[in-house]
């Protein structure tokens, strides 16, 4: 994946002079509405000591400069590799907003050493001062927060993430720092109902001890209160939204395993159940598509079926006549004697014995890297090196015989335990080019190969019958076969029914 970094630095840049413009916002909303004050007198001598030394100015150099640095710190850190803004993009607003409660902090702990230097000098009463400066600076900390985090969330989640991941798997990258839905819902909670109620709360305070009148605890019982039941709500919320998608995700994970008879019981007619119901819906779906492969993959050979479902497959079902001449191993595989044998049998006994023989004998072939192209009868047509390729089709096809041999003498013996004939074949294995690729007309195609190399290995396997042998391999097999061409023994030149020259051919005595 190629990141587009100028088009990121942009997006980071911009999520800065949000941070910024938060944080002139937060200056500027306090001077609109009140900051309790419980002490006006000592708190009037104080702002006439800030006016005088500057020091609320220099104090608000810090609440933008700290951001500031953080965010110019952070985005250089994590442009140093495409990994690292992968794994931190994400985290941003998180941290660009944080930055601002970090400034602000830094504004009231600045101010501090200055208050006590004023008592000292004026013999002011700091407290009801430390509390008004600790009100000032959380209210300007929380409103920059709470603007800069929902504008860059709002703007990475639907420009910037979407760039960076367009194929999803968000979660994937383990974010140190990243917020979860709950998280957000608290977040929510403080901001609409903490933060307002103990302004408010704060308020009555200070105007009811500047003016020498009685608290009245029913009104802080009350906002307790408020504050319990808005707790109590959020906590419900999160838990009615959060348990449905936990469900969802769930379900998710056991379909992606397999399990495509997982369902979500959520039974609410709102957003969620429509969800639900979809999700439902689309396992419902994959579950008749997967049956679908599965039928398909036993229409065909898996590796074939997987060959036409994928881009080179779609490419070649799309066109008349499409695929491409390469060098393949084509095996033919034969019954010897099967309609004399056959005829001593019942249909259903014949049908029976085959499956078994087929599905023994498939296995040999697959495992050896081959595709069954198709049943012919009673004969087996086997490739080696399509539609997948291989490193040496000829070896594959011959390694896929002896296998072949080896098994068939073990079925011949179950066989003869259930009153069932023993079977004998011929196998023909020849390597050349063919071309190969799927045919058919419009409203039906099949993969297959096309060639000489194909009526050559035919026609070797009919030679076993000549030759008195299980297995006939040309030379152009053998001589590929490497180390194990030893292993084989010539039966002679052989004559090829459509051929004008002699060739040779080989056969393995031994299994």
């Amino acid at each position: 994946m190629e990141l587009n970094k100028k088009f990121i630095a942009k997006m980071t840049r911009l999520y800065g002079l949000i941070v910024l413009i938060s944080n002139v916002i937060a200056v500027l909303v306090p001077q609109l509405i009140s900051i309790p004050v419980l002490d006006e007198q000592n708190n009037q001598k104080w702002e006439d000591f800030l006016n005088h030394n500057n020091l609320a100015s220099f104090a608000m150099v810090f609440a933008f400069l700290v951001p500031s640095l953080v965010c110019i710190i952070y985005s250089h850190r994590i442009f140093k590799s495409d990994e690292k803004i992968v794994k931190n993009v994400a985290e941003i607003p998180s941290v660009f907003s944080l930055s601002s409660v970090i400034g602000w902090n830094l504004y009231y702990f600045i101010e501090i050493p200055f208050v006590i230097y004023a008592r000292a000098q004026f013999g002011i009463y700091i407290r009801a001062i430390l509390i008004s400066s600790w009100a000032f600076a959380l209210f300007s900390g929380m409103t920059a927060w709470t603007l800069s985090y929902l504008a860059i969330e709002i703007l990475n989640r639907t420009i910037l993430l979407p760039k960076v991941f367009p194929e999803g798997h968000i979660s994937r990258n383990g974010f140190s720092f990243r917020p979860s839905f709950k998280h957000l819902m608290l977040f929510c909670f403080m901001v609409t109902s903490v933060f307002p109620v103990v302004i408010l709360l704060s308020s009555y305070i200070s105007v009811q001890v500047n003016n020498g009148l009685e608290l009245h605890s029913g009104v802080i019982i009350v906002s307790v209160l408020l504050l319990v039941i808005a707790f109590i709500i959020t906590i419900s919320l999160s838990k009615l939204i959060l348990n449905p998608l936990k469900s969802l995700t769930e379900a998710s994970k056991r379909i992606q395993k397999g399990d495509y008879k997982s369902r979500v019981g959520i039974v609410t007619s709102d957003e969620l159940g429509e969800l639900a119901d979809s999700y439902n819906d689309m396992a419902d779906s994959l579950a008749e598509k997967e049956f679908m492969r599965d039928t398909f993959g036993k229409v065909v050979d898996p590796e074939v079926r997987d060959y036409l479902m994928s881009g080179a497959g779609k490419l070649s079902l799309g066109e008349a006549l499409g695929g491409e001449t390469r060098e393949v191993t084509v095996l033919f595989c034969d019954i010897r004697s099967f309609t004399a044998m056959s005829e001593k049998m019942a249909a259903a006994e014949v049908v029976s014995l085959l499956n078994r023989y087929f599905t023994a004998l498939g296995k040999c072939i697959t495992a050896h890297h081959g595709i069954i192209n198709k049943y012919i009868g009673d004969a087996i047509m086997a490739i080696f090196g399509a539609p997948v390729r291989s490193q040496n089709s000829a070896l594959d096809a011959f390694a896929a015989a002896r296998d072949m041999r080896r098994t068939l003498s073990q079925l011949n013996e179950e066989f003869i335990k259930d009153g069932l004939p023993s079977v004998r074949f011929g196998i023909g294995i020849h390597t050349g080019p063919v071309f190969a690729g799927t045919i058919g007309a419009e409203n039906r195609m099949e993969y297959t190969v096309i060639g000489d190399t194909v009526n050559t290995a035919s026609r070797i396997e009919s030679l076993c019958k000549t030759y008195k042998t299980d297995l006939l391999l040309s030379e152009d097999s053998a001589e590929k076969l490497g180390n194990a061409e030893s292993k084989l023994t010539f039966v002679a030149d052989a004559e090829i029914r459509g051929k004008t020259e002699l060739m040779k051919v080989y056969t393995l005595n031994n299994f």
